[in-house]
C-alpha cells in the first residue's frame, strides 16, 4: 500500500541568476582596476641581461641612510636642492637624473625627491641598483 505518490523531481540551475553574478564580478573588476592603474608612479629602471655595470651619462643625485643629499658630489641642504636642480636642468639637454638612494631611506622621502624632480623638469629618473646583494 502506497501512500504518497513520490515524483521525482529533476534538478535544474537558474542561468539569470548566474548570468547576473557574472555581470556584476565584471562590473567590480573593469572599474576596480581602472582604480588601481592611476595611482601608479612611472620608473624608468636600469635593465641589463648580462647582469654587468653600463656607466650612463647623466646627473646624479644621492642621498645616504642619514638623508644627507649630494647633487654631482656636493653636499647641499634640502632648501637649496630646487635651485641647484633648476640649474642643472638647464645645463642637461637630456632631462634625466640617476638617482642612488640609500634602501635605508624612507619611502615617503624619496617620492618627496621625485615630485621635487618633476618640478623641476627632469623627465626621465632612473634608479641606480647594485648588482650583488650586500651581505
Amino acid at each position: 500500500m502506497q501512500l504518497f505518490e513520490t515524483k521525482r523531481r529533476t534538478p535544474s540551475i537558474s542561468l539569470a541568476a548566474l548570468i547576473d553574478i557574472l555581470f556584476l564580478l565584471i562590473i567590480f573588476f573593469v572599474v576596480s582596476s581602472r582604480i588601481i592603474g592611476e595611482s601608479g608612479v612611472k620608473l624608468v629602471l636600469p635593465y641589463d641581461k648580462s647582469k654587468s655595470s653600463v656607466a650612463v651619462e647623466m646627473p646624479m643625485l644621492e642621498m645616504s641612510a642619514d638623508s644627507k643629499l649630494m647633487l654631482q658630489g656636493n653636499p647641499l641642504t634640502e632648501k637649496q636642492l630646487p635651485d641647484a636642480l633648476r640649474e642643472l636642468k638647464k645645463t642637461n639637454a637630456r632631462g634625466g637624473l640617476l638617482m642612488n638612494i640609500d634602501r635605508k631611506v624612507p619611502h615617503g622621502r624619496v617620492v618627496r625627491l621625485m615630485n621635487l624632480l618633476r618640478e623641476s623638469g627632469f623627465q626621465h629618473i632612473v634608479f641606480g641598483t647594485q648588482s650583488t646583494r650586500p651581505e
